[in-house]
């Protein structure tokens, strides 16, 4: 009797996505739920003038406009809860090691998740599940066609950083548009937005604006930090989407990177970067994902999503995979893809997103992106292009005492031309495998050919990933912050350090540049202390 009633219950369980799914394209269909579509419109940075300007409303943010509407977000959210895995949260006591990544060493993969049966079972149905419904739910992930900029995400936390940001990337002469997404507000939040960003061409998006009274029959979800950047690209209105995190400061102008015929970028539509550790992703997450191959720990480095360059067009169904798998990344997908390794959160989620719909996609019988889709992105390829140059981390020394500011990060471009170069200098050792797509997604055969990452042009670092101490100026006062250090004389000192280095690569004192701009906004707020410190810091150091 225990027995029938278990199977029957098992059978109730593994049914219910499959039931809610139907359930919910029956509503669509009776109902006529209209589907966003992308908006032929050029976004164009003007200055704060005329109709490109950025602009926000009365309080200085804007909801997003009808390229993500009611309708596009009901669909959103009704996808994702109908597929919402009935599976206990993952827990494990320990985590993973962190290693140094490196080409020519193959570490044994850590395998610390131990799952019940039912759990695998209920995960394995939702992912699948998911991955069916992607050829449609992509169809209409909303953009303006053949629009391109920048992405970042803050809220009132971390806001301070987002004046630092909008600053360094007009220094370089960049004319993308901005857009913010704001997972937060405050007054002075809003004030900042309407007088001080706007004509920068930053705009701020709030999206609790356009789910207020969304018609969708699911409860609502309390986005944690990690989950607000899948959100973000999926929200912000650009085709082309330059993805950086607040504290990711661009020191060369990335407009390039996009321009017609610019590799990696024309041909693969999906840039992501390095970071130091190996990876630590758990076994069964590749099982879960459809039973694909478990990577060599050497294929590569853990993913650093704080950057990355991504095709709505053609990624869309890379987007909403990472999506799902920060949708449900605090109960289940975080730790199965880092074991509480380095970084926890959602830095290896875009990555395995594409690894996993490419590798599904060479499946007999696998997963097929329609061929309509190239419509959007003009016939042009789609794959996804995994950075080989490893970050450089650069500090400052102040009394004796180092402290770690930022890591640099590659120009795309670079890399892809010391890549390619390598690869055909090295032609006759790989034999008749030529130049095979593989070694482009696969690091190990850096370790058999000579290290890759010491031919790239270390001039041509383009971020600054301010990670050591965060460039939120508010901060300025507060002497854990990082932002303020004395030298024996007890006179202020840079941020970092000698600027001849930095000059000579960009051909402009970056650091004084920004610190001199940023005192001349802050000193029109409120913030009296924090311009103040700043003046007293400037007349020492600057």
């Amino acid at each position: 009797m225990g027995e029938a009633w278990s199977r029957k219950a098992r059978f109730v369980v593994l049914t219910l996505p499959l039931l809610f799914t139907i359930i919910y394209f029956l509503n669509n269909y009776n109902y006529g739920i209209r589907q966003p579509r992308p908006i032929d419109q050029q976004t164009s940075y003007t200055n704060g003038k005329g109709k490109g300007s950025g602009k926000g409303n009365d309080n200085g943010l804007r909801p997003p406009s009808t390229h993500g509407g009611s309708d596009w977000w009901a669909e959103f959210f009704s996808r994702l809860e109908t597929v919402r895995p009935y599976a206990a949260p993952v827990a494990f006591e320990g985590r993973a090691r962190a290693d140094n990544w490196k080409p020519d060493v193959d570490y044994e993969r850590p395998d610390m998740i131990q799952m019940a049966a039912m759990d695998e079972s209920n995960l394995r149905a939702s992912h699948a599940s998911f991955i069916s419904q992607l050829p449609n739910f992509a169809r209409h992930l909303p953009f303006a066609r053949n629009t391109t900029g920048i992405v970042t995400t803050a809220g009132t936390k971390n806001f301070g950083m987002v004046v630092s940001f909008a600053l360094m990337v007009r220094q370089t002469g960049s004319r993308l548009p901005i857009e913010v997404v704001l997972d937060s507000a405050a007054p002075w939040v809003k004030k900042l937005c309407t007088h001080t960003l706007a004509p920068m061409d930053v705009k701020c998006l709030y999206l609790e604006d356009a789910w207020r009274g969304l018609d969708t029959t699911v409860a609502m979800p309390k986005f944690e930090r990690f989950q607000w950047k899948a959100i973000s690209i999926v929200a912000c209105s650009f085709q082309n989407v330059l993805f950086l995190d607040a504290d990711a400061l661009p020191v060369l102008k990335p407009d390039p990177v996009f321009a017609p015929g610019a590799e990696p970028y024309t041909s693969y539509g999906f840039i992501t970067y390095p970071d130091f550790w190996t990876p630590s992703s758990s076994p069964l997450f590749y099982a879960i994902a459809g039973d694909v191959d478990v990577p060599p720990l050497n294929a590569r480095t853990t993913s650093e999503s704080g950057v990355m360059w991504i095709d709505k067009a053609r990624h869309a169904d890379t987007i909403l995979l990472a999506v799902y798998y920060n949708y449900f990344g605090p109960d289940h997908y975080y730790a199965m893809l880092t074991q509480h390794g380095p970084g926890e959160g959602d830095k290896e989620t875009f990555f395995h997103a594409a690894l996993i719909l490419d590798t599904l996609s060479r499946k007999t019988g696998g997963y097929q992106q329609p061929l309509e889709w190239t419509k959007n992105a003009d016939g042009k390829k789609k794959g996804y292009w995994d950075i080989k140059k490893m970050p450089k981390v650069h500090g400052r020394t102040a009394k004796g005492k180092w402290r770690g500011m930022f890591m640099m990060q590659i120009d795309p471009r670079e890399d892809y031309r010391a890549e390619t170069q390598k690869l055909k200098s090295v032609k006759h050792t790989i034999g008749a495998r030529g130049l095979d797509e593989r070694y482009f997604t696969d690091s190990s055969f850096l370790g058999h050919i000579s290290n890759l990452t010491f031919n790239q042009d270390d001039r041509l670092y383009m971020f600054f990933h301010h990670n050591g101490a965060k460039l939120d100026f508010t901060q300025i006062n507060d002497e854990e912050s990082g932002l303020v250090a004395t030298n024996d004389e007890e006179r202020y000192v840079r941020l970092w350090g000698n600027p001849d280095w930095i000059i000579d690569r960009t051909g402009r004192d970056v650091e004084r540049r920004l610190f001199t701009d940023a005192m001349a906004i802050w000193c029109e707020t409120e913030f009296h202390e924090v311009c103040d410190k700043m003046k007293q810091i400037h007349a020492q150091a600057y």
